[in-house]
């Protein structure tokens, strides 16, 4: 099953209605509501020009569905609703980038010989920056990831990132 697939689904089953639309306040690409039961993810029209895209906005605005708590949106702008907006959308990102790039994944593809970092990417069906988001991500948990045989995903320096090979 495909990721956009797989995403849908799972909107389907949380009782989420997606809906397209030209435009989303704030020039937004995706908006998660969730209001007296109603639950609803709005996404640009333009995103389906783009797979990539569209792949990574719905997975972020299902992570506002599965980390938030209540409506962090505030049309107060003082620093401190900045903070809270910031953290949830941080959140959401990185339940995103754990849902659609697994390190079993992420193991699988560089063990299979791909290394550059847009192969990678192409392979994993998400961008770049998308990627690279996930690594740091990762790298706050983890120094190295063990891709088994001895060899070891160093992330200690993103965006750089090197295998390392213990031969002995």
């Amino acid at each position: 099953m495909k990721k956009l697939d797989i995403l849908l689904d799972l909107a389907n089953k949380e009782e989420i209605e997606i809906y397209f639309t030209d435009t989303i306040v704030n020039d937004i690409k995706g908006l998660y509501i969730n209001r007296q039961g109603l639950r609803i993810i709005s996404l640009l029209n333009s995103l389906k020009q783009n797979h990539t895209k569209l792949i990574e906005v719905l997975a972020e605005e299902l992570g506002h569905h599965f980390t938030s708590v209540g409506n962090h949106i505030s049309s107060n702008n003082n620093y401190r609703s900045k903070l809270m907006i910031d953290k949830c959308e941080n959140k959401a990102l990185k339940w995103a980038c754990e849902f659609l790039i697994t390190e079993k994944e992420l193991i699988h593809i560089i063990n299979s010989n791909i290394t550059c970092v847009y192969e990678i990417a192409d392979n994993l069906h998400v961008s770049v920056e998308f990627l690279l988001k996930r690594l740091e991500f990762l790298s706050r948990k983890k120094n190295m990831l063990d891709l088994g045989n001895n060899k070891f995903l160093v992330l200690t320096n993103l965006p750089n990132f090197y295998i390392y090979e213990d031969i002995f």
